[in-house]
């Protein structure tokens, strides 16, 4: 089963390398944008960012984690962004559209590292090593995924408009392998943060 799922993936990168480097160098894009965003910010600007993150982490301590707040917020912000890209593919118009959403992901992940290591340095890349890469590892290549796959879909949909179907089921089994990411992102990732109180203190 693996070797076949290989095979076809395989065979796909080749038959769509355009694609792919797209969207590789969008998200790229978007990530560089956001370290560059973090080096620009003001000293006020970094201290108010450091000032949130100084009381979320407080209030960590004061409360216990409420899970359930955790899993609803993450899990409506992937589905609304999963749905974005998937009805944008439907529309040959949609692919910068697309493009646009992946560069934010980029963005966003770029900017959240970038932070963190710059402005706490060794404590805030053990923080986004332990506590944001791991469901990043599942988060990234699944928005990529998303991508090519729209636009894959969207390219092609004049000449195979009865694949509808098929595309959303893929987009679908994505969206499930990224609530892998979720979970870690609720059920794990919090109960590290105490671990790292010391940081933002």
């Amino acid at each position: 089963m693996l070797d076949v799922l290989k095979r076809q993936w395989v065979r796909h990168v080749k038959d769509n390398p355009i694609t792919y480097l797209l969207i590789v160098f969008i998200f790229i894009t978007g990530i560089m944008a956001g370290a560059f965003t973090v080096i620009s910010l003001s000293s006020q600007q970094k201290i108010k960012v450091s000032n949130f993150l100084q009381e979320f982490f407080n209030s960590q301590q004061s409360f216990s984690i409420n899970r359930w707040a955790i899993l609803k917020e993450s899990l409506w912000q992937h589905l609304i962004t999963s749905l974005f890209i998937w009805f944008f593919g439907l529309f040959i118009w949609g692919i910068p559209f697309i493009l646009l959403i992946v560069g934010i992901r980029g963005f966003s992940f770029g900017f959240t590292i970038g932070f963190m290591v710059e402005h706490y340095k060794f404590g805030g890349f053990l923080f986004s090593l332990i506590c944001i890469l791991p469901q990043s590892i599942i988060y990234v290549p699944c928005y990529i995924g998303m991508g090519i796959v729209a636009i894959h879909f969207s390219l092609n949909r004049i000449q195979r408009p009865k694949q509808t179907g098929q595309y959303s089921t893929r987009i679908v089994i994505i969206f499930l392998i990224l609530m892998l990411g979720v979970s870690i992102e609720t059920f794990i990732s919090p109960f590290l943060f105490p671990l790292f109180i010391w940081i933002f203190r």
